[in-house]
């Protein structure tokens, strides 16, 4: 890496041998005057003399003028030159010309420049466009560092000029009459960075003639090229403005009061707000060749003229963009008449989002002939106005804008002859004017000779006013063919009838059929049908449109929403109206259905109708109306019907679907019938264990119950030793039997002697908890080993035939489980103990305001029910430099104000809090602290000579005093010393320093207390280094991980758990020298500490602030919880 920077090193060298060498080789200049004695400050705005300029402000410092070699160096083009975030002690103003590609070039300064010197540098400028000449070669590059001027008659050839420096007045000034012959003029400093232009980068108050091989390229935020009662031929060349959209007016040429002659060259891809080409302000435009393309801009793509005329023979305006006036916005006032004058050339290819792509011409309350355009010649075509889906062919606009409308009222008009090709419409319109018209409008007038290959489609944009004029012919006998001249859009509602040598607008009647693509779920409409009628005509059967096909509907006729009545497709038409279709649903099917065959007195019977539709699944809602025989039933228009009687039941349904649309308009209703038979009773016998009745099938009915009449025992098997008998009696009424066991003979031989039970305690600790319970008879071979269970109090616990418990309240109760035979006892003794939750807590204080720095005072906790489980309480504090609390609840008062102490038991449910208030009465009270949190200090800028300091702003102290020196190194001690004393603001400038050296400073705030200062804050030291070497500061820290989370500017640890912080210094511009590693502070270690390596220790429950700063001040701020 050392010997390739070394390389760099050398080659570097050679080329600026190499560059001393070539530029003694002259070449041939006209004469002319320039430059000026006088130096304008671009920073302050101020006027220098030239002798203010000191030397050590050429940007070279003398102790380091060796080009210096480096282990690191990276791969920047040349050794010993800075990479963009390292300077190696050259100013910008010494770097020399690397973009000019090998070509010659030469530093130009008309007010500082000197001809004694070599032109290689911006310090060794020439000072005359003639020396600077003399020192380039064909094809050079000449770099302006301050506005040429040029007042004679000259021919410029060969030759680039680009900008010097990154901001300037201008460039070019021409008052004189000047040539261009392939010039180049870019915007583009030595180091490729664009310039920015306080004023106009070329103005020309004289004559500028743009020749052949010439290229102008933008400049941004500013016209090409501005010409102020000046004249610009344009004959060859290039133009080309910003892209940006960042020019007011004229991307490309802004003319004021000027003559703009364009006989060839191009002007091309430039954007503005007004005249992406070309922007006219008075004065007259000629076009007699050349090319005007690429443009965008709101008004006026190509060309915008404001009061100025223009002439176009030959060239075109292709391919431009605008809201308004595609090629051409062209605007006529009183104040300032305008005329568009075609008689050749091409305008195509040009769009408007709005209108007027082609031209835009409006007359602004202005009169007659303020705003003429005047076409006998030429091409427009293929301009195309609108967006999206409404995009059509326009050439032309006229308007007017005058709320004042009267006959003499100025509009745009148009002035035909000739053979001009003209497609896509020309459209006359009002539509800026009063809205009463009284038939004004822009007008066509005709002269002879008139010919077009194809008729010219008018458009009209105004009122409805009856035979308003839009063609004035010279003469009866051209208006003749006027139906070879002009044509107006298919289906449009206006004609032109010729009245004698006018030709005027017609209003037709208008009929709007409405029709539906589908209603299913809501009308779809299709696009309305609009069809244009002369009074009295019938609307031809091929008109009315075809009826859909709608599943589930029918088309049943028109209805006439103007007067809303029936319409007769093969009426007469008188008037304006609107109509549409009327559609209905079809009819649905219907089904009845009863819930049973039969009923009887005391069970009805439910009739359903079951209605369907083709839409059904489109929401179809139906209503019903039921009858029995053929009489309606009041108030029964639901889906289902119930009944008693015997009869024919009919039910008829309508349809309604989500559109609106229902069946009672078709033709007939859909209805469904059903006989129902009479109503008896069906019985049959029922019976339990004790009494029988008789049950109705059919109404699902029981008869009142009766006791069984039961007769005498009959035993139906005897019973025997270890064998079981049966016996059994029958109801002599229903039938039913009853059966006994008969018990067998018993002789026992192995009887109970005792009995236990396990577990012998438990303990249940919520509500409705079971537990089993386990019971053993001894011997477990007895011949009887059933057992019982009871419970002493049920109110604590229950107990199963199985001896299963159940937690029921608080207490203790005894389970006893007894034997069957022997009658022998166990118990269990079960405890049931449900925790009491806590249902609220307050807190009680001894005193709620404190007076002293340390006092304190003791909060207690009420808790609410007494008897409540204990739980610990977590207290804290949401302001601890007014109050702290500890862990008991005990509270300090830490300085003035009040904070809000809050309690919360451990499970989070229950939460208090109290208002301390701080108040200390009379004597003042100092709370001193040091390091960075409190007082924090940072550097904000730095120069050569001098460090601006900044400090956090603190309430309730008098001032600052800022203490510094330069930092020690390993052969001197500087000490602190007191710098200065600030009593208003927050920041100070220590001025006059050494560049590149390290300074270190302390700032204290005071507070005045019986007439002395007394210090309350110090902050932690940081150490600055001047500009002017190879070490700069840092921009800001960044903490790139705490413990194992990355990224985050927050963590929460555990009591006693660690983190490690993992941080870094952003340099701002050039490496850092350190004095000092990264530091680390913690707002409250009695929650968190940190090490000086950056080590998080989890202390104490609570939130506290980490700071990580660097040397100079900047800083990154962590929040660390410890639960």
């Amino acid at each position: 890496m050392r010997k390739k920077c070394f390389k760099k090193a050398v080659s570097l060298a050679l080329c600026i041998v190499m560059s001393v060498t070539m530029a003694g080789t002259p070449v041939l200049a006209d004469t002319f005057t320039d430059g000026s004695q006088l130096i304008v400050s671009e920073d302050a705005g101020e006027e220098t003399p030239a002798a203010a300029i000191s030397d050590t402000e050429n940007g070279m410092m003398e102790s380091e003028q060796i080009f210096e070699i480096e282990d690191n160096c990276e791969d920047s083009g040349y050794a010993g030159f800075s990479s963009e975030n390292e300077t190696s002690g050259f100013s910008d103003d010494n770097v020399l010309a690397a973009q000019t590609e090998g070509k010659p070039f030469v530093y130009l300064d008309p007010n500082l420049g000197n001809n004694g010197n070599t032109g290689v540098s911006a310090t060794s400028a020439v000072q005359t466009l003639s020396r600077a000449m003399e020192l380039v070669a064909k094809d050079g590059v000449i770099y302006l560092l301050n506005p040429l001027t040029v007042d004679s008659q000259m021919t410029l050839s060969n030759v680039t000029f680009r900008p010097g420096k990154s901001n300037m007045l201008g460039m070019l000034y021409i008052s004189g009459d000047v040539t261009l012959n392939n010039i180049k003029i870019y915007n583009e400093t030595p180091d490729g960075r664009s310039c920015q232009f306080s004023n106009d980068p070329i103005r020309v108050t004289g004559t500028l003639t743009i020749g052949k091989g010439t290229r102008i390229e933008s400049f941004l935020g500013k016209s090409c090229i501005y010409v102020s009662q000046g004249t610009l031929n344009l004959n060859g060349g290039k133009i080309q403005g910003d892209t940006q959209n960042t020019v007011k007016h004229g991307g490309g040429i802004y003319a004021h009061n000027s003559s703009i002659n364009i006989n060839g060259g191009q002007i091309i891809d430039s954007q503005a707000t007004k005249g992406g080409g070309i922007y006219a302000n008075g004065g007259n435009v000629y076009i007699n060749g050349g090319r005007i393309s690429g443009h965008r801009a709101t008004y006026g793509g190509g060309i915008y003229l404001d009061q100025a005329s223009i002439y176009i023979k030959e060239g075109g305006i292709n391919d431009n963009q605008a809201t308004k006036g595609g090629a051409i916005y062209t605007e006529g006032t009183k104040a300032g008449s305008c005329l568009l004058n075609i008689e050749g050339g091409t305008i195509s290819g040009n769009c408007a989002n709005e209108s007027g792509a082609g031209i835009f011409a409006i007359c602004s309350k202005g009169t007659q002939n303020d705003m003429d355009v005047k076409i006998s010649g030429g091409t427009i075509t293929h301009n195309y106005s609108g967006t999206g889906e409404n995009i059509e062919e326009n050439a032309i606009i006229l308007m007017g804008m005058d709320n004042q409308l009267t006959k003499n009222t100025g509009f745009a008009d148009l002035y035909l002859s000739g053979s001009p090709v003209i497609t896509g419409s020309v459209t006359l319109a009002d539509d800026y004017c009063d809205t009463d018209r009284k038939n004004y409008s822009p007008l066509i007038y005709v002269h002879d000779p008139f010919n077009v290959n194809k008729p010219i489609l008018i458009s009209p944009i105004h009122g409805d006013d009856p035979n308003t004029p839009a063609v004035i012919y010279a003469n009866e006998s051209i208006a003749e063919n006027y139906q070879s001249h002009f044509c107006c859009k298919e289906g449009s509602n206006r004609e032109l009838v010729k009245n004698g040598a006018t030709l005027n607008w017609v209003v037709k009647v208008n009929v709007r059929l409405r029709t539906f693509d589908d209603i299913t779920d809501y009308p779809v409409p299709n696009l309305e049908k609009s069809i244009y009628l002369k009074k009295g005509e019938k609307v031809s059967p091929n008109d009315v449109p075809e009826a859909a096909v709608i599943p589930g509907y029918e088309r049943t006729g028109w209805l006439n929403e103007s007067n809303n009545t029936t319409w007769d497709p093969a009426s007469e038409i008188t008037s304006d109206m609107e109509v549409r279709e009327v559609w209905a649903l079809v009819k649905p099917t219907v089904q009845v259905s009863a819930d049973k065959e039969n009923g009887c007195p005391s069970s009805k019977i439910v009739l359903t109708a079951r209605a369907t539709h083709v839409l059904d699944d489109n929401g179809i809602k139906y209503s019903y109306q039921w009858y029995k025989d053929n009489q309606t039933l009041d108030d029964q228009t639901g889906e289902t019907l119930t009944v008693s009687e015997a009869g024919t039941y009919i039910v008829e349904v309508t349809a309604t679907s989500k559109a609106g649309a229902s069946s009672k308009e078709t033709a007939s209703k859909e209805t469904a019938s059903i006989v129902i038979p009479a109503f008896d009773h069906s019985y049959s016998w029922q019976f339990d264990k004790t009494n029988h009745w008789e049950h109705c099938s059919i109404g699902n009915e029981n008869t009142t119950q009766e006791a069984h009449t039961l007769g005498n025992w009959v035993v139906t098997k005897q019973a025997s030793i270890g064998v079981e008998g049966e016996k059994e009696r029958t109801c002599k009424v229903c039938g039913y039997t009853e059966k006994e066991i008969i018990p067998s003979i018993y002789i026992p031989s192995y009887p109970v002697t005792g009995i236990k039970v396990s577990p012998d305690t438990r303990t249940l600790t919520r509500k409705d908890e079971t537990a089993q319970l386990t019971a053993e008879v001894i011997p477990s071979y007895a011949d009887n080993t059933r057992v019982t269970w009871k419970s002493s109090d049920e109110s604590v616990v229950t107990v199963d035939e199985k001896g299963k418990v159940t937690a029921v309240g608080n207490g203790t109760a005894t389970i006893a489980v007894t034997s069957v035979s022997g009658n022998y006892t166990a118990t269990v003794a079960v405890t049931v103990k449900i925790p009491v939750e806590i249902e609220k807590i307050t807190i009680e204080a001894e005193k709620e305001t404190l007076t002293k720095i340390g006092e304190s005072t003791e909060l207690k906790v009420k808790i609410e029910p007494e008897n409540a489980d204990a739980q610990k309480m977590i207290w804290k504090s949401d302001n601890e430099m007014i109050a702290a609390v500890d862990e008991n609840g005990k509270v300090t008062a830490i300085g003035n104000g009040t904070a809000i102490i809050t309690v919360t038991t451990e499970d989070g449910k229950n939460t208090a809090s109290i208002t301390i208030t701080v108040k200390i009465p009379d004597e003042p009270v100092i709370n001193k602290t040091k390091g960075f949190g409190r007082l924090k200090v940072r550097s904000v800028n730095q120069t050569k000579t001098s460090i601006t300091l900044e400090w956090s702003k603190l309430d309730g102290v008098d001032g600052y005093l800022i203490y510094g020196n330069r930092c020690n190194t390993s052969t001197k001690t500087y000490k602190y010393k007191k710098l200065a004393t600030i009593t208003n603001g927050r920041t100070w400038t220590h001025k006059n320093l050494k560049k590149g050296t390290f300074y270190k400073y302390i700032v204290k705030a005071y507070r005045i207390v019986d007439g002395k200062k007394v210090v309350t804050d110090t902050s932690a030291s940081i150490h600055v280094i001047t500009q002017g070497s190879k070490y700069g500061i840092a921009r800001s820290v960044s903490v790139t991980k705490i413990g194992n989370k990355k990224n985050v500017s927050k963590i929460t640890l555990k009591k006693e758990k660690t983190a490690q912080i993992t941080a870094k210094e952003i340099k701002k511009d050039k490496k850092i020298r350190h004095h000092r590693n990264l530091c680390y502070e913690s707002s409250n270690t009695a929650v968190a500490t940190v090490t000086p390596e950056g080590l998080i220790q989890a202390v104490g429950k609570g939130t506290c602030t980490i700071w990580v700063y660097a040397q100079n001040g900047v800083y990154a701020a962590l929040t660390v919880t410890v639960k």
